[in-house]
């Protein structure tokens, strides 16, 4: 019956009849992925022992206990006691589901539960693992005062045999010194503030574990937290696991609003039990999985480790799993001014994401998730309601509910994308009086997405007054926008290469008349050195002088983007020609790209320009030789960092032992002084002049 998931339910119970555990068991995960926050129970579970033995239902049931309890659910009901059935006043005699037969006379099922449950205790017993690794729980707290004592607290009360809990103190200034004081049994390192991601580090250097579990300070741990989370890690051949975070109840409105709106931090899955990202605050690794992609990047120091993290991990073929049940109570920030701050640390993170992870993201900055999002707030326009199903004449079967799909229009109308072009218009209407209504029908287009989550958000009932939902409004409205505008400001700051970098130039061992010009280079080596070697020898000199590049993702065209200047970037291709014996002849491309500022000083440019023309009938030099001296400006920015990347290239590729291919002079002598022999048999489709 999943077909049926009404919103407003405290919890969700269905009834289940499959017979195969691991089917079931699958399908458990499902729909505990469906239900989200709200406790799972079964309605009904049994086997008919007319048609199946009495031994097949003890077993199948004695099973059935052991799935729900690793599954994670709430409960779950037999059915049914007795075989004595009636419904509409008739009794089924065709069936058999009792653990007691119509006489009472108990089934071996009956004694199987009894011997499991017991007779005075109803509660699901935890079955052992089959594996229980030693963990160490890793927290990291900055000025996590307010919240660090019941994390610690939750933490000391896990059901699960092997553990140790280390708490790294980033610099705080509060007073998690004294509370982390208040126990003793928590390994308390501090250091001086470096960031997160040094913090979890440092963190997994001090480990004992061969297991590293993560938590933050604003999170208490649910006391099976552990248990689930192991008991998902060992079943599979997986590298790490990670599970949901809940908010706990508000202690304010402001944090009640704050939960209710867009922004917090999900899990998103590619199927029920693989993940493409957990959060930070709820997951674990082994060890060697760990170590063996280096850690934690300790360029992410507020956010944005975790996916990183999970990125790499990934691409060094390794699976992450997801478990619905290892849970984390996770509080949401108490304040605005610390929600605006999270979600400005957000868009930081985003953005140096998007440096070493290109293919992730898409040009407006944002990160494209294969999997599905969970965990956050679901949108649905104010004016929509959602399809419900009901068959011909109301007689369908399944008479499903549909939600309205989610709408990219509405990431579209509140992204800082489309703010910056409203205001782009409300200046042009300045100018065009016919455009001046354009920027006020998109701004009413932005406004209605915050008024939609405004309507559907769903508030603790003891909060939600009239004050609260235009909170929700106003965060729905103000974080989009302040997460924009910090991902494109770090974005265009650390896209830029240093001045000093660009204006110096590099030591070269030669010079002479060489072979494929400013755009292209042509390198030469008989001892088996191809574009590997070049390309290590390239990313050393740039991490060694302090450039800003990205670097093929699998999907791209070049091999490294290189940031130079605020106008323009490049791109650097390579392939290596083989040649037999060792023979290797590697050529580079260099090509200028435009950058983001680039565009849009151009169309700004343009768009006055011709707006100019159309009101005058003459040429209006004052307006055309400024920016004709504009694009002289530009090429002349693009061809002086492509010279400067091509010194870095020959530096190289010197030091990566290849050598530059020569033109002959006329009178066909090396015009340098190195002499670099070619086979007959090589072409050069650009420079045909290659020595023979």
């Amino acid at each position: 019956t999943e077909y049926l998931l009404p919103q407003n339910a405290d919890f969700c119970c269905f009834n289940v009849y499959l017979h195969d555990q691991r089917d079931f068991e699958g399908y458990l995960l499902r729909l505990q992925n469906l239900t989200g926050e709200r406790p799972l129970i079964l309605g009904e579970f049994g086997m008919d022992t007319m048609r199946h033995s009495q031994d097949e239902q003890a077993e199948m049931l004695g099973w059935h206990i052991d799935s729900v309890v690793k599954c994670g659910l709430a409960g779950t009901i037999f059915f049914t006691w007795t075989d004595e059935w009636f419904t509409g006043g008739q009794e089924i005699t065709d069936w058999a589901f009792g653990i007691v037969t119509r006489e009472r006379r108990p089934k071996k099922a009956f004694y199987m539960l009894e011997e499991k449950l017991g007779r005075n205790d109803a509660a699901l017993p935890h079955r052992s693992l089959p594996k229980a690794p030693f963990v160490s729980v890793i927290v990291c707290s900055y000025n996590g005062g307010p919240t660090l004592a019941s994390c610690l607290d939750s933490l000391g009360k896990l059901n699960y045999p092997e553990y140790e809990v280390i708490l790294v103190d980033d610099g705080s200034t509060d007073d998690t010194s004294y509370i982390a004081a208040q126990f003793p049994w928590v390994r308390y390192i501090h250091q001086n503030n470096q960031g997160l991601s040094h913090a979890r580090n440092t963190g997994a250097v001090a480990a004992k574990g061969e297991v590293f579990a993560y938590t933050d300070s604003d999170c208490m741990v649910d006391a099976d937290w552990l248990y689930y989370l192991i008991g998902t890690l060992v079943s599979g051949d997986y590298a790490g696991v990670g599970g949901p975070n809940i908010t706990p109840p508000a202690k304010n409105w402001i944090q009640a609003c704050v939960a209710a709106a867009p922004g917090g931090p999900s899990h998103v899955l590619l199927t029920d039990v693989v993940a493409e990202h957990i959060p930070g605050c709820n997951m674990a690794f082994y060890s060697c999985a760990f170590e063996g992609i280096g850690g934690f990047d300790t360029e992410y120091r507020k956010a944005g480790d975790d996916v990183d993290f999970c990125w790499r991990l990934q691409q060094a073929g390794w699976v992450i799993s997801f478990s619905p049940t290892a849970i984390v109570w996770h509080y949401r920030r108490f304040t605005l001014r610390a929600f605006l701050k999270q979600q400005d640390g957000y868009g930081e993170a985003e953005s140096l994401l998007r440096f070493k992870h290109l293919i992730f993201f898409g040009p407006t900055g944002t990160a494209k998730w294969r999997g599905q999002i969970y965990g956050t707030p679901r949108f649905s326009w104010f004016v929509n309601r959602p399809v419900i199903y009901h068959g011909i004449f109301g007689e369908g079967f399944f008479q499903s509910i549909y939600p309205t799909p989610q709408s990219d229009v509405a990431a579209y109308l509140s992204s800082i994308e489309w703010f910056a072009l409203t205001i782009f218009l409300f200046g042009l209407g300045i100018f065009l009086p016919a455009l001046r209504i354009v920027p006020y029908l998109m701004l009413g287009g932005t406004l209605c997405v915050a008024l939609s989550y405004m309507v559907r958000a769903s508030i603790e009932p003891k909060f939600d007054t009239a004050g609260a939902r235009l909170l929700v409004m106003f965060l729905a409205f103000a974080q989009p926008l302040v997460r924009g505008f910090s991902r494109y400001f770090t974005w265009l700051h650390f896209k830029r290469t240093p001045t000093s970098v660009i204006r110096a130039h590099e030591h070269l061992p030669e010079r002479g008349r060489f072979v494929g010009g400013l755009s292209r280079r042509v390198f030469w080596s008989d001892q088996g050195r191809d574009r590997h070697y070049l390309l290590g020898a390239i990313f050393e000199l740039l991490d060694e002088e302090g450039w800003r590049y990205s670097t093929d993702s699998g999907w791209n065209e070049w091999d490294i983007q290189i940031y130079g200047n605020f106008w323009w970037s490049i791109a650097l291709q390579t392939v290596t020609e083989y040649h037999g014996g060792g023979n290797c002849l590697t050529r580079v491309r260099l090509r200028n790209r435009f950058v983001t500022t680039t565009i849009i000083f151009n169309l700004i440019a343009l768009s006055l320009l011709i707006y100019r023309q159309l009101n005058i009938s003459h040429v209006d030099l004052w307006f055309l030789v400024p920016y004709l001296l504009f694009l002289v400006f530009l090429w002349t920015r693009a061809r002086l960092l492509k010279s400067r990347v091509a010194e870095l290239v020959d530096l190289a590729a010197h030091r990566a032992g290849l050598q530059r291919v020569m033109r002959k002079s006329k009178s066909g002598e090396s015009m340098a002084t190195s002499q670099v022999e070619v086979p007959v048999n090589t072409v050069d489709q650009v420079s045909p002049n290659l020595p023979r």
